[in-house]
């Protein structure tokens, strides 16, 4: 009877600390390679500026797009592009995964030159830039 006790509470023990109920535990989040963007050159003030993506995200169908992680400083527009794929193992399925021209949308409502900074996961940056009139 002591053993069986042991057992039991040994295995909740070991449940709850092996179980994540939290759904960030669950997959591992990482930056995507943008190959390149594409948007109009020129925009008017307060209009939306729509921004496509191109990239590779993963080798499989595990791998997905996640967010546009965002920050605009003056005229420095920067953003990361965030994808993310599951910890545990599981079979995926066997296609090569692509941003295909994700679109990223945002309201400038500054005049002047604005700057798209990209960051990649090399810690090199894709710089490009838009004329707000």
């Amino acid at each position: 009877m002591k053993t069986l006790l042991l057992f039991i509470f040994g295995s909740v023990i070991l449940l709850q600390y092996s179980c994540s109920t939290e759904p960030e535990n669950d997959y591992t989040y990482f930056k995507i390679m943008v190959d390149s963007i594409s948007h109009l050159s020129i925009i008017s003030v307060d209009d939306t500026l729509k921004i496509k993506f191109y990239g590779f995200v993963g080798p499989d169908g595990c791998h997905k797009f996640s967010r546009f992680e965002e920050h605009k400083n003056n005229n420095v527009l920067e953003l990361t592009v965030w994808g993310y794929k599951p910890n545990v193992q599981t079979a995926c399925p066997e296609v090569l995964v692509y941003l295909d021209g994700k679109e990223y949308n945002t309201v400038i409502n500054q005049v002047g030159i604005y700057h798209i900074k990209i960051n990649q996961p090399d810690n090199i940056i894709l710089l490009d830039s838009v004329y707000v009139l």
